[in-house]
């Protein structure tokens, strides 16, 4: 069995090849924009937030400077080194906790529940995402809401198609062979099964998006000036319509907990 990816040796080209990207750039801003319209407590402050697999805290540096408690952890100690750095650049140590573990070890480190979690780009790297997901949940207060983003299946079965990779598109599409994940390599997972994980845990999703639909299709040759402004804009504003909102790089989904 595969085991859990710990981004210990990789953090340097992890941060590179996406947040040091315009892709990076992409599904960061459009990610903080659902993020902020579809969960209105945050603009006001005073909450108690997991950042669960937070890696080098753009999201946990974000959401302490909206006024939160955040708790970011992470199995990386590179990551949290990064971390750290950007939660002292912007003055926050008082408001972010470091915690040095992963997901499944938070229930004997961490005390008391949390009225958000957010959970992004995590689940594709584990080996057993379904449970890990149900131990992130026990942490989550009653009414309390999840921010959970996962790498789209849909968009890894585009890729193979336009690529001319039919066999391999075929076998990942027909639900009898499972995704492969090598180490190293993320595991996509499709929307509607999470959906059923979460509905299973006690959870409503209340809205869905796609993060980074159009970016990875778009030419690099046919890319003119401000080309990068006008895809931020057509990314955040169809993000939640169908059918894109179920081709993006990553699926998000806005759940509350009812149970």
């Amino acid at each position: 069995m595969t085991p859990d990816v710990n981004f210990d040796g990789l953090a340097d080209a992890f941060e590179h090849e996406i947040y040091g990207s315009s892709k990076g750039k992409i599904r960061l801003h459009v990610l903080w924009q659902d993020m902020l319209q579809n969960m209105p407590r945050l603009a006001d402050g005073g909450a108690r937030i997991l950042d669960a697999g937070g890696g080098a805290g753009h999201i946990a540096v974000r959401l302490a400077g909206l006024g939160h408690e955040v708790v970011l952890c992470d199995p990386s100690r590179e990551m949290l080194d990064r971390a750290q750095q950007a939660v002292d650049e912007a003055h926050l140590a008082d408001r972010v906790e470091i915690v040095h573990a992963p997901i499944q070890q938070l229930g004997s480190v961490l005390d008391g529940s949390f009225d958000v979690i957010a959970c992004h780009a995590v689940l594709e790297w584990l080996t057993d995402p379904h449970n890990t997901l149900d131990e992130l949940v026990s942490l989550l207060q009653l009414d309390g809401e999840l921010s959970l983003m996962f790498y789209n299946r849909n968009a890894r079965l585009l890729k193979l198609i336009l690529s001319g990779a039919f066999d391999d598109a075929m076998l990942e599409s027909s639900g009898t062979t499972p995704p492969r994940r090598s180490q190293g390599h993320a595991n996509p997972l499709a929307a509607e099964e999470v959906m059923v994980w979460v509905a299973e845990l006690g959870l409503a999703v209340r809205s869905k998006a796609g993060i980074r639909i159009f970016h990875d299709h778009f030419p690099t040759d046919a890319r003119p000036p401000g080309w990068l402004e006008g895809l931020l804009t057509v990314e955040t504003a169809l993000r939640a319509r169908e059918p894109f909102a179920s081709l993006g790089q990553h699926t998000h989904l806005v759940c509350t907990r009812t149970d």
